[in-house]
């Protein structure tokens, strides 16, 4: 081995101990720590479940379902999650007029039970007669921003079914993956969009052609809902 190699040999050993002694990265000790958190409250949603069965047993539906919401409740703050975004603020993101369309009911709100906060805006349209509806509706899970994501697997999938009556799928509408269904015999049409990994957008409408309410999608302001996605986080 020359002098030289030998030297850099030497280097590589000292930065080897260097980062040995250093131990992990922040990143991953930071990973670690989550995954301890999200493998006790799984321990926790388990003995939860249990307790719920056992409630249920006995006829006590109030507190099964306290002990379920108290288990998710739970893993949202295991999972971290964000404090939500002030409906007042979600709402600003709705159309508040759409041509041909009277202005109906606006409504927003905040809830915050058994450690889950979710806030959400609501924007709904009518035509004179009555035989159109639109309903724009946005909503924040808040601290269930991780599990909802999971909740909403349709973003991760491919569907497509179709029947006499009308059809299920998930496509894309400017440049955005969507999930759509139609009912033919009601003419009832539906579109959900997640933005920014985070909010749930959802367009619902009755009497009006789909290809009409996947357009919908544009009268929302997409941009400004996604520029909130970091809002809120917790630490």
């Amino acid at each position: 081995m020359t002098h030289q190699r030998y030297r850099s040999f030497v280097a590589a050993l000292g930065a080897v101990a260097l980062l040995a002694a250093c131990g992990p990265s922040p990143e991953e000790v930071a990973r670690q720590e989550a995954m301890k958190k999200l493998d006790q409250a799984a321990k926790e949603m388990e003995a939860a479940g249990k307790r719920a069965e056992a409630a249920a047993a006995k006829g006590d539906v109030g507190a099964a379902m306290g002990e379920a919401m108290k288990a998710l409740g739970g893993l949202a703050g295991a999972a971290g999650g964000f404090d939500p975004v002030d409906f007042r603020k979600l709402k600003e993101v709705l159309p508040q007029e759409l041509p041909g369309f009277e202005k109906g009911e606006s409504s927003g709100e905040k809830n915050n039970a058994f450690g889950i906060s979710v806030s959400e805006a609501k924007q709904s349209f009518r035509t004179p007669d009555g035989s159109k509806r639109v309903r724009f509706e946005v909503t924040d899970p808040g601290s269930l921003s991780g599990p909802f994501a999971l909740a909403n697997a349709w973003i991760n999938v491919e569907v497509d079914k179709e029947s006499s009556e009308g059809y299920e799928k998930t496509s894309t509408v400017g440049g955005r993956k969507i999930h759509e269904k139609w009912d033919k015999n009601d003419k009832r049409g539906e579109v959900q969009a997640v933005v920014g990994n985070r909010f749930l957008v959802e367009i619902s409408a009755h009497g009006i052609e789909m290809t009409d309410v996947k357009a919908l999608l544009g009268k929302i302001d997409l941009a400004k809902l996604e520029a909130m996605k970091g809002e809120g986080k917790k630490s």
